[in-house]
């Protein structure tokens, strides 16, 4: 059984995000659980450190005063790989880093209500389920709501469609203002269509005054196998013909997994946006308050150098080539894991870095915890499960509706937070527990 933390459980509660609560818990305990509940990524780091961190050094300039938004250089390259990936004609005038992508969405926040596009109170229409960040992100400083429209199983997997943000569109206390996507989407790893990402935009863009926000944070983590293919919101020709009004943010921290080093980036084309990135005579840059600093700047312009005699230009070598095919070894040795287990997953085509395991028909199965609940405000079947896993198969999953899914008995497994082996063991351990539960419902 296991140990409670020296720190009193109840203080726990405190602590609004679900994978911070969970890691505070794993804090206290003599032999924590496998925690495949943070979106990680431990795959690239064997190449990262024989590329980029065995050549940095710190020389004298690297310790001034850099641009809080990144250096010119950085800059360039940051939009000559995101140029492929995204969309041929980014420029690095519309590329701006801050301290993590939360940070950029803030920032895009911010500037969209110093512009009257927004104001404090009005509402961000979002797909749920969806990452549990973008509540604090455009709630906790700028003083926006969020409005989830709830996606529910249509077949083997989740659907979105326009009919689901036109609902919660229509049905919001007061029409949103700004519509937020992530693509591949957090937790299902879905790609979506680009015919259905330009219905969307067009509605959006065309028939309300939203603006639209493209997290767009696992553009590269795409499986060879990858069905529909990744279409960025800057490709579109909705976008194209209203290019101030849509903003992508995009990160190293779990394409390229250095997700402690917090470096994100706001990628538009608006003009209002632009200006509120650099600053001026009479304000700083929003970046100025969650700055790229001097030793990120070194670090991460060192994974984007170009280099003579190497075989092509790192970072797109490894986005485009290395990456895909170690996530997608990666996924398959989990998956086999799971189906072997006769553990059931939603089916998307992709992953991006998730399974998003379906576990319903366990719901009524899982014996009452021995301790208080870690996530009193869920479900509390799925709050069970949840703990019976930990105790059991010495597994953490994020329960899934602390994503805002609109069902309980879902819960996302982060693949590539462990390497392969670690992570299909964990599977095997979680099919093992699951199976080992009584048939009929929980009394």
């Amino acid at each position: 059984m296991e140990t409670e933390p020296n720190t009193a459980f109840h203080a726990l509660y405190g602590i609004a995000d679900p994978e911070e609560r969970l890691a505070a818990y794993h804090a206290g305990l003599a032999e924590p659980p496998l925690d495949l509940s943070v979106a990680e990524n431990v795959l690239l780091y064997g190449s990262l450190n024989e590329h980029v961190f065995r050549h940095t050094e710190i020389g004298e300039n690297d310790i001034r005063y850099k641009a809080p938004y990144g250096v010119p250089e950085l800059r360039a390259r940051v939009a000559e790989l995101l140029s492929r990936t995204m969309s041929h004609d980014i420029r690095p005038t519309d590329v701006y880093a801050t301290a993590g992508v939360s940070a950029a969405l803030e920032c895009l926040a911010f500037t969209l209500e110093e512009a009257g596009e927004l104001a404090p109170g009005d509402r961000v229409l979002l797909p749920a389920p969806s990452w549990q960040g973008f509540k604090w992100s455009f709630g906790q400083r700028p003083g926006l709501k969020c409005v989830f429209a709830p996606l529910r199983e249509r077949g083997d997997a989740f659907q979105l469609t326009l009919r689901d943000l036109q609902n919660a569109y229509r049905t919001a206390y007061s029409p949103p203002k700004l519509l937020v996507l992530t693509n591949p989407n957090n937790p299902l790893g879905v790609n979506y269509d680009e015919s259905l990402l330009e219905e969307i935009y067009t509605w959006a863009l065309e028939e309300t005054p939203m603006h639209v926000i493209s997290d767009e944070i696992y553009a590269h983590s795409q499986l060879t196998t990858a069905a529909p293919r990744f279409t960025s919101a800057l490709a579109l020709r909705a976008t194209a013909r209203h290019p101030d009004r849509v903003h992508v943010v995009w990160g190293l921290g779990k394409d390229f997994g250095i997700s402690g080093f917090r470096v994100g980036f706001v990628v538009s084309r608006s003009a209002v946006v632009r200006a509120a990135m650099e600053g001026g005579h009479e304000r700083k840059t929003m970046s100025w308050f969650t700055p790229l600093d001097s030793l990120k700047n070194v670090v991460v312009g060192k994974l984007f150098e170009h280099r003579s005699g190497e075989p092509s230009w790192y970072p797109s070598q490894l986005m485009h080539e290395a990456y895909p095919q170690a996530l997608t070894e990666s996924h398959r040795i989990v998956r086999r894991a799971l189906l072997d287990g006769d553990v059931p997953y939603v089916a998307t085509g992709n992953s991006a870095q998730f399974f998003f395991l379906d576990l319903r028909a366990f719901l009524d199965r899982a014996p009452d915890a021995t301790s208080p609940a870690l996530f009193p405000e869920i479900d509390p079947r799925e709050e069970r499960l949840r703990a019976y896993l930990q105790t059991t198969a010495k597994v953490q999953l994020l329960p899934g509706q602390t994503l805002s899914c609109p069902d309980p008995g879902y819960f996302r497994l982060c693949f590539t937070a462990f390497e392969a082996k670690q992570v299909a063991d964990a599977a095997t351990r979680i099919a093992e527990a699951l199976h080992a539960l009584p048939e009929g419902e929980h009394r």
